[in-house]
């Protein structure tokens, strides 16, 4: 990192730092006014209700970040053509001119797993994903379409449609095979998808067990 150079990251993310580094911390979203709301959505979102932010006070600072989960971690550049969805869980960090909004995912983000909110990213920058396991991207065609079990979903382009459908056309075999409900994606877009599943979010063990 170089002087001026900004990282924002969940919190109990950092593995090491150099001396030239200077650690704050914020309520919620700053791109959001750091309010208190913010920090609640980010909470039914699957994230934590604060972020650690590390600012560099001198050229050729390191900074070194570990994710929580026991997998890869995922690098998303960002630009002004593209933007994505992060799942619940997903983020770890950011750095550039990245703009970060939780917007609400309606029913249909409650009954896939995904949680109340997701996290919309875009802007100049990188953003750190991280999974559980591997990580497999796939690429749609315009009106190409991919089922995925969303504890499986890390992050896809907002130009992916999803919709939430039954695993099969049959109810009884949906939810007989384990399957239920899976989210339908159509392209164009990428998805990125871990090799394990996330786990199930327990809201108020997350909050009680937040660092701050």
């Amino acid at each position: 990192m170089n002087e001026a150079d900004r990282v924002v990251a969940q919190p109990n993310s950092m593995l090491s730092m150099t001396s030239g580094i200077q650690l704050s911390a914020a309520v919620g979203r700053r791109g959001e006014g750091s309010s208190w709301w913010s920090g609640t959505k980010s909470l039914l979102g699957g994230e934590s209700m604060f972020t650690a932010e590390f600012s560099a006070k001198r050229d050729g600072q390191v900074l070194v970040l570990a994710p929580a989960t026991q997998g890869d971690v995922l690098e998303i550049k960002l630009n002004e053509s593209s933007a994505f969805y992060l799942t619940s869980g997903s983020y770890l960090a950011n750095i550039g001119n990245c703009n970060l909004k939780v917007k609400y995912g309606g029913m249909k983000g409650v009954m896939s797993k995904k949680g109340l909110f997701l996290l919309h990213v875009s802007g100049e920058g990188t953003v750190f994903c991280q999974s559980h396991g591997a990580i497999i991207q796939r690429d749609l065609e315009q009106d190409e379409k991919f089922f995925l079990d969303n504890r499986y979903a890390i992050a896809f382009s907002d130009s992916v449609q999803y919709q939430l459908v039954k695993a099969t056309k049959s109810i009884r075999d949906s939810f007989m095979s384990g399957e239920g409900l899976v989210n339908r994606y159509t392209g164009p877009g990428t998805i990125y998808y871990q090799t394990r599943a996330k786990p199930s979010i327990n809201f108020l063990a997350y909050f009680l067990n937040s660092p701050f």
